[in-house]
This record gives C-alpha cells, structure tokens and sequence, in this order.
C-alpha cells in the first residue's frame, strides 16, 4: 500500500434506529492548504436553492458538500486510489454534486435517475441523505456504478472502491485511507445509536496521528467538517467547522427552516 495524497475525505453517516436524530450525514474534507474556502446560499434559475461548501481556488474549485431546500444532501470524496490522470481521463465525464443539489429533492428521485445521471460522473465517491435514510454511490471508471441504500444502520466510505468491478485495473490503497475507514467504522460500531453532537466529536478524533486520523493537521489537512441531522418532523440542522489555511477556525450551526432559504443568494462564510 502507499501513502494516500491529500485529496481525499472521510463521509460517514447514520439513519433509521441507529440515530436518535433523524438521518446522520457527515463529511471531514481534506485538501492541500493551497485555497480557501465558502459556504453559498444559491438561487439557481432553474432547480431548487442549495446550501454547498466551496473551494474558491487551488487546484480543484467548486463545491465539495451540500444540501438543498428539498432536504436532499450530499457529500463527496476523492477516488484517490486511482492516479489523478485516470480519474480525468475522460473528458466527457464531470462533477455531478451540483447537478444532484439542483435537480433532485429525495432520494427516492435519485435512484430513479441513477442510470442517466451517475454515468455522467468522473470516478468519485458519494453519500446522499434525506430524512428517509441513506445512500451511498462508487462512480468507477467508464461510467460504472455501484449504489447501496440504508434506511436503519450507518455507512462510511474514505477514498478507495469496495466494488473493484467498477474498475479497469487494480487501485492502490492507500494508507490513509484504509486508517480512517477502520477507525471511522470501529467508532460507529461501538454503540447502537447515534446522535449528531456525537458525530460533531467523531469529525476532531485525532487517534491515529496527524496524517491517518479523521481529523488531520500533518503533510495532510483537514479543511472542513460538515455534520447534518434530518429529523423526522422539524427542519435540517447544519453543524460546520470551516478551517481555512492560516485563519482561525469558525464553528457555525445553520436551522434550514423555510426562514433561511427565504434568504436572497449570498456567501454566509468566511
């Protein structure tokens, strides 16, 4: 195995009688610390308004996780156990976050579009939410698509593929990357039910050192934590840790109420 780079990302989350809060999602976002980030409120003019966190430049811009007004979230990861070459060898294919956000308000949607829309994807990893449960997708290479739902029980995903069908040759597996989803998975299995304050303090655990830990501040950074609860019968709630390079950290906790997407288009942070 070799040493993951630093695009990569540890999503986890929880649904159905493991949670005492309605659906769980949750991303830790890793990068280099070459670019900043944002948190928009969108208007698109046509498709639903969204909620996403942005990398406003670096290497790779644009949004990274997000929920729209529909109660519909996703977050994304890095399939970096392929080489970046592979992953953007074929043009025609493209990011779909934004597509999801815009376009679909359940899951239930998704699924019935997945033929026309996951095979539009360039190789990444997804989990979808909504307060119905989970959804997790592998977008391997040629358009191939693995997607798993959960409606009691927890996921967890890092950056390399569970289905190796969807690829072309063999993936590296990170160190990393395996480290996190042990550690990710060994922390959901310890109790029964969880609870977002408890994955707000799953999103910091600093277990395995600076560099394979959930949250990581060694030759790779942990940027962003993105924690939401979809309870049964009252708004979304969004708990973010937003760390940009060389700023303090801002902790910010969001009501998606009709109140706030009432709200006309803006950046809320930094």
């Amino acid at each position: 195995m070799f040493h993951s780079p630093v695009n990569a990302c540890t999503l986890w989350g929880a649904a159905g009688v493991a949670s005492v809060d309605g659906t769980l999602l949750a991303k830790n976002r890793d990068w280099k610390p070459d670019h900043v980030q944002s948190l928009r409120l969108r208007h698109p003019q046509q498709g639903y308004a969204y909620l996403g966190l942005y990398a406003d430049n670096g290497s790779a811009p644009g949004i990274k996780a997000g929920v729209n007004e529909k109660g519909l979230a996703v977050v994304s990861a890095s399939a970096s156990s392929l080489p970046r070459a592979v992953r953007l060898a074929d043009s025609e294919r493209h990011g779909i976050l934004a597509q999801l956000l815009r376009d679909y308000g359940s899951l239930d949607e998704v699924a019935a579009a997945a033929d026309k829309v996951f095979p539009q994807s360039r190789p990444m990893f997804l989990l979808l939410a909504d307060a119905g449960g989970l959804m997790q997708v592998e977008i391997g290479q040629q358009g191939r698509y693995r997607l798993v739902r959960k409606q009691n029980g927890t996921l967890a995903h890092t950056n390399h593929y569970a289905d190796t069908a969807l690829l072309d040759a063999p993936q590296k597996v990170g160190v990393s990357s395996r480290t996190r989803l042990d550690r990710i998975q060994s922390l959901l299995a310890r109790q029964p039910q969880h609870s977002l304050a408890e994955f707000e303090k799953l999103s910091q655990d600093r277990h395995d050192g600076p560099d394979n830990s959930l949250w990581r501040n060694g030759h790779e950074y942990t940027l962003a934590g993105w924690q939401m609860a979809f309870p049964p019968a009252a708004a979304p709630k969004l708990h973010l840790v937003l760390a940009n390079p060389g700023a303090a950290p801002l902790t910010r906790d969001y009501t998606l109420d009709a109140a706030f997407w009432a709200q006309p288009a803006r950046t809320l942070l930094p």
